[in-house]
C-alpha cells in the first residue's frame, strides 16, 4: 500500500501550500508535475560470450498502460565497475524499443549490466533508473579474494514505521549477507536482562517477523545460534508516543487495526489515504473519539501494484504508513501456445502459434534459446514481476518472480514480508 513519505517532501518545501491544501490535493498535484515511467528490459538471454551480439527489447510503462510519454530510449551497458562500455539511442514506438550490443571479444568474464532510461525517468530518484544485469564468459581476470568470514546483516522494520512502547508491535526483519543475498536464521529475541522472550527464525530468503510489547527505556536484540563472537543484532530505539499499526490479508483486500493515544489529539489518526503510482485511491476518515480503530480496505476494484497506505492526524501530518500489495491478475491474459509445425532437422522450419480467446492489441517479443545454457532453471524477474513490483522497490528483492508464482498462503505471506522490509523508495 503505498504511504505518506510522498507528502513528506511536498509539505516541507510548501509549507504554506500544506495548511490550506488537503494531503490529497498536494499529491494528485504532485502526480500531474510527476509522472512514474517504468521499463522492462527482456534480453534474448541471460549470458553471453565476449564477441557475441546482445539482443533486448524495452517495453515502457506508464499509468498502467505503455507509455506514451517518452519517444526516446537511452541505453547503457556497464561493467562491473560502473563504466559506460556502449550507449544506445534508441526510438520508442507504441511503448517499445529493440536495441543490441555487439560485445567485444576482449571483454573480462564477470557480471554486465544493461542499464535504461528516459528524460522524464532523470527527473526522479537514479536509484529507481531501470538495469537489467547479465553475465558475460570472456577473458579471465583475477577475482577478489572472498572474505574470511561471511558477514550477516540484520534490518528491523517495525509496522506502521515506529517501535511503540507499552504497545504490541509487529516487527518484520531481513537478514542479508556481505553481497545483499539472503541468509536464513534462527536465534532468540532478547532484553538487556539477557531473558529470552521468544524465537526468531525467517520464514523465506532470510525475512520473518515477531511480536514484541516493548517496556520503556528497555533495549531489545536478537541474538542468532552459533554465535561464537557474541554479536547483537539489537531493534530500533523506541518511541513514547505514535500508533501502532497492524495489517492483515483479508478476503476482500487487507484488515487493518490502529492503537493510538487515548489523550494526545496530535497521535491520533483522523484519516488514512491510500495512492497508487502517485495517484490517490481512496481517503477514509475515522471517529477520533475511539482509542482503537480498525475495519476492512477493499481493493478489489483497483488494478494490481503497491498500495500505499499513509494515517495522518487531524494536521495532515503523517502518523504511520504501510505497503501492502494488490493483486486482482487482471494484468493476465489466458493463452494457448500451439505447435503447428515441429521439425528437429538442420535449419528446419518450425511454426508455433499462440492463440487468445479475445481479441488483443500489443507488442510480444519472443527469443529461442538452448535451456541446458542458462544460468538459472526459471527466469527469476518477468515483465509482471518487474513492472509491479521490482520497479517500485530500492534495493535487491530475490527471485521476485517466485512471488507471483502461485496462490498459496506462503507465498501470499512472503510477499507481505517484501512489502514490509523493502517499502516504497520513489520518495524521499
Amino acid at each position: 500500500m503505498k504511504v505518506c513519505l510522498a507528502v513528506l517532501p511536498v509539505i516541507t518545501a510548501a509549507v504554506a501550500a500544506a495548511q490550506v491544501q488537503q494531503p490529497e490535493t498536494i499529491l494528485n498535484n504532485f502526480s500531474a508535475r510527476t509522472p512514474i515511467e517504468k521499463i522492462y528490459i527482456q534480453p534474448d538471454r541471460d549470458n553471453y560470450l565476449a564477441g557475441e551480439t546482445a539482443w533486448f527489447r524495452a517495453y515502457l510503462y506508464s499509468d498502467y498502460q505503455p507509455d506514451t510519454i517518452s519517444t526516446v530510449l537511452y541505453a547503457e551497458l556497464l561493467n562491473e565497475n560502473s563504466v559506460i562500455l556502449d550507449r544506445k539511442i534508441l526510438p520508442v514506438f507504441f511503448g517499445a524499443a529493440s536495441g543490441q550490443f555487439d560485445l567485444p571479444d576482449s571483454l573480462s568474464a564477470g557480471n554486465y549490466v544493461i542499464r535504461t532510461y528516459t528524460t522524464t525517468m532523470l527527473n526522479q530518484d537514479p536509484a529507481m533508473v531501470d538495469k537489467c544485469s547479465l553475465f558475460i564468459f570472456g577473458r579471465k581476470h583475477t577475482a577478489a579474494a572472498p572474505p574470511a568470514e561471511a558477514a550477516t546483516r540484520i534490518e528491523f522494520f517495525p509496522e506502521g514505521g515506529n517501535l511503540l512502547s507499552g504497545a504490541l508491535n509487529t516487527v518484520a526483519f531481513k537478514a542479508t549477507d556481505e553481497n545483499g543475498l539472503p541468509v536464513n536464521i534462527k536465534g532468540a529475541l532478547k532484553n538487556d536482562k539477557g531473558e529470552t522472550l521468544t524465537a526468531v527464525t525467517s520464514y523465506h530468503d532470510g525475512m520473518g517477523m515477531f511480536e514484541l510489547t516493548p517496556a520503556a527505556n528497555e533495549k531489545y536484540f536478537v541474538e542468532l545460534e552459533n554465535n561464537t563472537g557474541g554479536k547483537k543484532y539489537y531493534l530500533p530505539a523506541q518511541v513514547a508516543k505514535g500508533i501502532a499499526l497492524s495489517i492483515i490479508p483479508h478476503p476482500q483486500g487487507s484488515y487493518f487495526e490502529l492503537k493510538q493515544e487515548k489523550n494526545d489529539p496530535n497521535f491520533k489518526a483522523a484519516f488514512m489515504i491510500g495512492q497508487m503510482q502517485h495517484h490517490v485511491v481512496f481517503r477514509q476518515d475515522f471517529n477520533m473519539t475511539k482509542d482503537v480503530v480498525e475495519g476492512v480496505i477493499n481493493t478489489k476494484g483497483l488494478v494490481s501494484g503497491i498500495l500505499q497506505i499513509t494515517f495522518f492526524n487531524k494536521d495532515g501530518m503523517p502518523l504511520a504508513e504501510r505497503l501492502c500489495f494488490v493483486d486482482n491478475k487482471e494484468y493476465l491474459q489466458p493463452a494457448e501456445l500451439v505447435a503447428d509445425t515441429v521439425n528437429f532437422g538442420d535449419r528446419a522450419r518450425n511454426k508455433f502459434s499462440i492463440v487468445m480467446k479475445d481479441t488483443v492489441q500489443g507488442s510480444l517479443s519472443l527469443s529461442v534459446t538452448d535451456a541446458a545454457y542458462s544460468l538459472h532453471s526459471a527466469v527469476q524477474d518477468n515483465i509482471i514481476s518487474h513492472l509491479l513490483l521490482t520497479a517500485d522497490l530500492r534495493g535487491y528483492v530475490h527471485n521476485p518472480a517466485w512471488y507471483f508464482s502461485g496462490e498459496t498462503d506462503s507465498v501470499k505471506t512472503s510477499l507481505d514480508l517484501v512489502m514490509m522490509t523493502n517499502g516504497w523508495r520513489r520518495f524521499t
